[in-house]
């Protein structure tokens, strides 16, 4: 029996703390920073080395007694900041890194404001102040800090600190999502890409329409950007909306492309959802053995329905040798954990012994299940055993109930006997006949 494909909705993602970052749970510590963007500024900006420093261009050495400037001041209480903060050269300690930020952003540095943001936010080194986080995220924002542009957007997509503001927030990721000149530390212009988790924000509120038009190929466009970097969750949803072909072509190879990016980065619905195209797709794609193999990895990380799914394969032996006694293990945990359909496989298992010694106490019981499920064949099998009286009280009653049940499903054996039932006679036939 085959499951619908899974929706995904993604929760929220969480701050970031550095361009290109994966996405970050919300969680008390700030997620880790990856490279720093190339310098792509047409005039060549680079940090003084010692030689400009003290010796110029008259290579006369300048004293100690020269003040360093403002400029180099800032940086140095960053950088020292950043030490303190990360615990990586200097021993960590919040309260230091947020006075050294605070003396930086006070001179002017606009990157200290963003870090201020994230002490704010994460209470390091001070109590966590949501709206002082989002005043410093605005300071950084101004000067095209696409991190604070993206907090920012998340803050008002998920009343973070503030009432939920979706159209403010579809504003914040805009910015963040594409490519802008900001400053470095130098106070170089660099170019910077957007931040993969604003595009797939965007993505997601076109999506739905939140705080924007609902437009199915604008939500496709901003998926795929997402998905070119790497981001295992808009693969999935970009591959989802291709085979939907809702607002935009259809595209089988897209899809099962993306989807295979997804599973290979360990996404269990992605891998769920690759399963049942190779268990179920055209002749062409299906292979069990592939099936077989990613429903175990998927469930392996809890998606129940693979579990089912892997009951069907041990089954009736496709992808996998024919076991009922591992099929019944595998469906009765999709069953202990809410998947309906493998109430009505279990039922059949136990009353036909398979696998197992028949027992229609177990039918009866995971039948009943599976009919209050609405599912046709359980409350046909259901009225069988209160027709026949197998581990319930004979009732004819019952029978014809769930056999007209099932007939209203258009089970064709449901209607046979339902028809047979109501040509019985009457309970007081005898009477009829004395008189």
């Amino acid at each position: 029996m085959q499951l619908k494909k899974l929706v995904l909705v993604l929760a929220k993602l969480g701050l970031v703390s550095a361009i290109g970052v994966a996405v970050a749970k919300q969680n008390d510590q700030p997620p880790k920073q990856n490279d720093q963007p190339q310098n792509i500024s047409e005039v060549e900006c680079k940090q003084e080395t010692f030689w400009a420093s003290w010796f110029g261009n008259t290579n006369e050495f300048k004293g100690f007694g020269v003040p360093p400037s403002k400029k180099e001041i800032s940086k140095a209480q960053y950088v020292f900041a950043e030490n303190y903060h990360n615990g990586t050269v200097l021993a960590k300690d919040y309260q230091r890194a947020l006075d050294l930020f605070q003396r930086a952003a006070d001179s002017g540095l606009t990157q200290a404001n963003f870090k201020l943001g994230l002490i704010n936010h994460y209470g390091q080194g001070k109590s966590k102040d949501l709206n002082e986080a989002y005043a410093y995220y605005e300071k950084a924002a101004q000067y095209n800090s696409p991190e604070a542009q993206f907090n920012l957007g998340l803050m008002n997509r998920y009343g973070l600190g503030r009432t939920k503001n979706q159209y403010k927030a579809y504003e914040w990721f805009s910015k963040s999502a594409k490519s802008q000149t900001t400053l470095d530390v130098n106070q170089c212009e660099i170019k910077v890409p957007g931040v993969t988790e604003a595009q797939f924000n965007l993505a997601q509120m076109h999506h739905y329409g939140i705080g924007t038009i609902k437009d199915m190929s604008l939500a496709a466009k901003w998926y795929e950007k997402a998905a070119a970097n790497n981001m295992k969750e808009a693969q999935f949803n970009l591959a989802k909306l291709l085979l939907s072909a809702d607002g935009i072509d259809y595209d089988f190879n897209r899809a099962l492309e993306n989807y295979k990016l997804a599973a290979d980065q360990e996404l269990a619905e992605a891998q769920l959802n690759l399963a049942q195209i190779y268990h179920y797709g055209p002749s062409h794609i299906q292979d069990h053995y592939k099936a077989y193999a990613w429903y175990e990895k998927s469930a392996k990380q809890g998606m129940y329905e693979a579990e089912f799914n892997l009951g069907l394969m041990a089954h009736y032996g496709r992808g996998t040798n024919q076991d009922y006694v591992q099929a019944m293990n595998h469906y009765l945990k999709a069953s202990s954990n809410g998947i309906p359909e493998a109430d009505l496989n279990i039922a059949f298992l136990y009353h036909y012994g398979l696998g197992t010694p028949t027992n229609h106490d177990k039918s009866f019981q995971y039948f009943t299940k599976s009919a209050r499920n609405n599912f046709p064949q359980a409350q046909y099998h259901l009225g069988l055993l209160y027709q026949n009286g197998q581990s319930v009280k004979k009732d004819l009653d019952q029978a014809n109930y769930w056999f007209e049940k099932a007939a209203e499903q258009n089970l064709d054996e449901a209607k046979l006997m339902s028809a047979a039932l109501a040509l019985r006679e009457p309970k007081d036939v005898d009477l009829y006949i004395a008189n």
